[in-house]
């Protein structure tokens, strides 16, 4: 029970009151009053590819510390979370149909009566299909082959209308996987169509390869290839396309691929130029096979190219200081020539440095302008960091140490060409007495 006492201020007769002996709470603060359903629930939702974008919103309830939402689909969970506005916009991976959306307020743990609506997600995609064809030049007959059919609804729900291209009436094709129609047996092209439906009238022209009668011609065309010379593992040789034709098929409808000579060959999808690097060395003259809608192919060839093999690796130079060779200030700046003037040319100098001060080894950072401490002038090597330079026209490289400072200067020094090639390492010693 609640006791009021006086107290009294030791001062004088001022009488305050105070609460005391109120133990744990009041019966509605240990239990909250449980909140009632949400009203205004509403969802907007935006179809995406083979997802719905789900925006839904309800009116906020007094005192809710929380809302539990969900979209469930008979019975399964497609999304679920607990929010703390009267928002939420789940993206749902999911077929047409409709599903339930719940809300629930809660206040302090206390979860209220559910609040529910239907959203349906509308069916906005349409089907796909993949088709071939093949037919009989002595008969007329072509064959039209479903490879594929997808649909996000049922796909026994869509409908397919077959145009031959031959100015007959559309045909229903209403069961198997196959149609046949008969053609004229005078030579020509056809490219046959199939209109796709699905049960929400998402419909979809799929063009199916064309069938082309009694065609016997090879196309035609002209290729380059080049460089003229080129090296091996690092030049790209490059195929060109000048001139493709066919009495029937279209340039873009001619399947092409290049064999290179070498063993190896491409497939020419896109596109009027093809690349490739050899690896060996030769003469070779690339050749295209060009195969029309009919199936008659030509091989056309090229112009040819000498592959050079570079076996040869570069040579590298230190390029030492002519006066004060003993003090730091001549080597602060670490200069050489690297050349590879028989071969595809320097790509890279690699430049490792270290120095022992007193009896400890260092080894240098590049990165950090920065020497780190080593138990031998091995493990220095291996703890420090190395230069990557590049040459200038006059086949020079530099490289510029900081905190150089008295002691055993010893560098190496090796360069890689543009194959692979590597020179021999290089290695110098410098003992550093003076400033």
């Amino acid at each position: 029970m609640n006791v009021v006492r006086p107290l009294r201020m030791l001062t004088g007769g001022i009488v305050l009151g105070l609460v005391v002996g109120a133990v744990g709470t009041t019966a509605a603060e240990a239990k909250p009053s449980k909140p009632g359903g949400v009203t205004g629930l509403a969802a907007q939702v935006t179809p995406g590819d083979l997802t719905y974008g789900v925006a839904a919103t309800w009116n906020p309830v007094a005192k809710a510390t929380s809302y539990r939402v969900a979209i469930t689909r008979a019975g399964t969970t497609l999304a679920s979370k607990t929010v703390t506005t009267p928002t939420w916009t789940p993206v749902l991976a999911t077929t047409p149909g409709t599903v339930s959306l719940s809300v629930r307020a809660v206040i302090r743990h206390q979860p209220g009566k559910a609040s529910t609506i239907s959203v349906p997600l509308p069916d906005v995609t349409a089907p796909t299909g993949i088709y071939s064809s093949t037919w009989d030049n002595n008969t007329g007959i072509a064959t039209l082959t479903q490879d594929s059919l997808t649909d996000d609804s049922p796909t026994s729900q869509v409908t397919r209308m077959v145009a031959w291209g031959d100015g007959t009436a559309a045909v229903a094709w209403t069961t198997g996987t196959t149609l046949k129609h008969t053609y004229p047996l005078t030579a020509a092209r056809y490219v046959p169509t199939v209109t796709l439906n699905d049960a929400a009238d998402n419909g979809i022209v799929v063009a199916v390869p064309a069938v082309v009668i009694n065609d016997a011609e090879t196309p035609t065309g002209t290729f380059t290839a080049g460089p003229a010379s080129a090296w091996a593992g690092l030049t790209r040789v490059r195929v060109t396309q000048t001139a493709l034709a066919d009495n029937w098929s279209p340039a873009d409808k001619i399947t092409r691929s290049v064999d290179w000579g070498d063993g190896a060959t491409t497939p020419w999808t896109s596109g009027t130029t093809l690349t490739h690097v050899y690896r060996t060395g030769g003469t070779f003259t690339p050749a295209v096979t060009a195969t029309d809608e009919a199936g008659n192919a030509a091989i056309l060839e090229s112009s040819a190219v000498v592959v050079n093999v570079d076996s040869v690796a570069p040579v590298v130079k230190l390029l030492l200081p002519k006066r004060h060779r003993h003090s730091v200030r001549a080597w602060k700046t670490l200069h050489g020539t690297a050349t590879d003037t028989a071969g595809t040319g320097v790509k890279r100098v690699r430049l490792r440095v270290v120095e022992k001060r007193g009896g400890h080894w260092y080894g240098y950072r590049p990165a950090t302008n920065s020497w780190v401490k080593a138990a031998s002038k091995a493990k220095a090597f291996a703890r420090g960091r190395g230069f990557s330079l590049t040459t200038n026209p006059r086949h020079r490289w530099a490289a510029t140490l900081s905190r150089l400072t008295k002691g055993t200067l010893v560098y190496r020094v090796s360069a890689i060409d543009r194959v692979g090639n590597t020179s021999k390492l290089v290695t110098h010693t410098a003992r550093l007495t003076a400033r």
